[in-house]
């Protein structure tokens, strides 16, 4: 009968664990959290076993302590170095949605315009169409929950959150066949992009609202709601894929509070597309 109760019981991580995590051997673990200067650990290893570290909730160390010391209560938005206006349009639609659900979890919202790979001072963090370099420089950096919107990083590390290109896809073809083309802002990140180009026969990538006068198609499927406006009154048949936008700012909060109490969920569980 013990043995029931025994096997319902939360094995706590270990140092083998975060070094499995992390890719290195226990022994580098043991030196990086007790301080070993004379190791010549680089700090590339240093910021890999930190993050195993905060991802594990490994507490039995003064660092990982410190990890949950954060009372803050705020969540930041951060985005591309390469951002344009139009995205910049698309993330102040996201953080209008987004808000809401933030002071329902006792959270402030906040969207900075700082572009450098820097400590970020927030319970967590929402990149929004981030490259993969740029996320991954900002990660090394903070070891809090940073979350990936419209960004393809796929590193199970971390979440991240996309439209799911393929429903859009099927839903217009119920409405126009294959006669439409697909329009959006054009991607800072070069994973999201190619997830574009091979799922759409015809797309129309936008650098500014000029680029919407180009278009010659009379039927376009939008997933990004920012960009209805552009065409409204032109004469085009505009099919808007709304799930993705709908659901974004709730999915958001929630893999952010499974990062902030170290959910052990499956690795696809981290790749979510809506």
């Amino acid at each position: 009968m013990t043995d029931g109760v025994q096997n319902n019981k939360v094995k706590k991580p270990t140092n083998r664990d975060v070094a499995r995590l992390a890719g290195v051997s226990v022994a580098t673990v043991s030196y990086i959290i007790n301080g070993r200067e004379d190791m010549r650990i680089s700090e590339a290893t240093k910021k890999k076993v930190y993050q195993a570290i905060n991802f594990l909730n490994y507490t039995p160390n003064p660092y990982a302590v410190g990890l949950n010391t954060n009372q803050l209560r705020s969540i930041v938005v951060r985005s591309s170095g390469g951002v344009s206006p139009l995205t910049e349009m698309e993330i102040m639609h996201f953080m209008h949605t987004f808000n809401r659900v933030c002071e329902e979890n006792g959270y402030s919202l906040n969207y900075s315009m700082d572009k450098r790979a820097a400590k970020i001072a927030a319970s967590a963090c929402i990149c929004f169409d981030m490259s993969n370099d740029e996320f991954h420089s900002l990660a090394d950096e903070n070891f809090i929950p940073v979350i990936a919107v419209d960004s393809l990083v796929n590193d199970p590390v971390f979440y991240q959150i996309t439209a799911d290109y393929g429903k859009a896809r099927n839903m217009a073809r119920e409405r126009f066949g294959d006669d439409f083309c697909y329009v959006c802002i054009e991607p800072c990140n070069a994973e999201t992009k190619k997830a574009v180009l091979n799922t759409f026969k015809n797309v129309v990538f936008l650098s500014n609202i000029s680029d919407a006068g180009n278009i010659r198609c009379p039927n376009i499927l939008l997933t990004q709601p920012s960009l209805t406006d552009l065409f409204a009154g032109r004469g085009f048949e505009i099919l808007l894929y709304e799930e993705s936008s709908r659901r974004r700012p709730v999915c958001a909060m929630e893999c952010i509070n499974k990062a902030l109490n170290r959910l052990n969920v499956a690795d696809e569980e981290h790749f979510i597309t809506l």
